[in-house]
């Protein structure tokens, strides 16, 4: 068996992806993070934004098509972007625009959090910032990459934001997951076709669908490249405003 078969490689695209939020909607009631109470017959649909904000608002515009209404976590940390560069916090406010929620994707380990105080000390300093620069009120986090701390810190919230890693949504609902560019735990389709969940959170990172099947290392290709090239046209594009010489040898 090949990986592309062993990894379901062809769920990746993003005309699936249309299709999965189709099956989806027969299936379960989209619910947000922000709700008090979470129904039977709901689903919770989130994003981590690890890599691509781009790709972010690819998704948010088939939701939106869709009627559909997500929520959109932003990572500050990132190794792939630059939260602050203006395209990329355009592509939020365009995501915000469609209806759709965000929320803070909160790196633990950047700060070296091992309790509670610095935990919503940090949660509070980021969440006030993006919120400020989104011109957004910001609700809800959910953890980057979590070790032992953040997996133990299930309460429904912390610095006043609701926590998606709170137990009511990871041990009393159904969960799915393409981390890493495949299904983590059980495929997405079989997970809505079996409805063995009365309710539902999926977890998706944007930068594992696009238009062509292609693997997960492929796909991580993709977002380096397409950065490159971007700090490239911006850096020439300096040059020609500015009526300078792009001098090489």
């Amino acid at each position: 068996m090949t990986n592309s078969t062993k990894y379901h490689f062809s769920d990746f695209t993003r005309e699936n992806y249309r299709k999965l939020l189709r099956l989806a909607k027969s299936k379960y009631n989209f619910s947000q993070f922000t709700e008090s109470q979470i129904a039977d017959g709901s689903i919770l649909w989130r994003h981590d934004v690890d890599y691509s904000p781009q790709s972010a608002l690819k998704l948010a515009e088939i939701e939106s098509q869709e009627g559909i209404k997500s929520t959109f976590f932003v990572l500050f940390h990132s190794e792939f972007y630059n939260l602050l560069e203006k395209v990329n916090i355009d592509c939020f406010k365009n995501i915000s625009k469609l209806g759709h929620e965000i929320g803070l994707h909160f790196d633990a380990s950047f700060f070296n959090v091992q309790d509670i105080t610095s935990l919503e000390k940090y949660l509070n300093i980021e969440s006030t910032f993006l919120g400020e620069i989104l011109n957004e009120k910001i609700k809800a986090f959910s953890f980057h990459n979590p070790f032992e701390f953040e997996l133990g810190c299930n309460e429904n919230t912390y610095a006043g934001l609701i926590n998606t890693y709170a137990k009511r949504f990871h041990k009393e609902i159904g969960y799915c997951s393409d981390s890493n560019g495949y299904w983590r735990h059980k495929r997405l389709e079989d997970v809505l076709t079996e409805g063995e969940f009365r309710s539902l959170q999926v977890l998706t990172h944007p930068e594992w669908w696009q238009d062509e099947i292609l693997s997960p290392k492929q796909r991580v290709l993709r977002c380096i490249e397409g950065r490159s090239e971007n700090v490239i046209t911006n850096y020439e594009n300096f040059l020609k405003l500015h009526g300078r010489s792009d001098i090489d040898w």
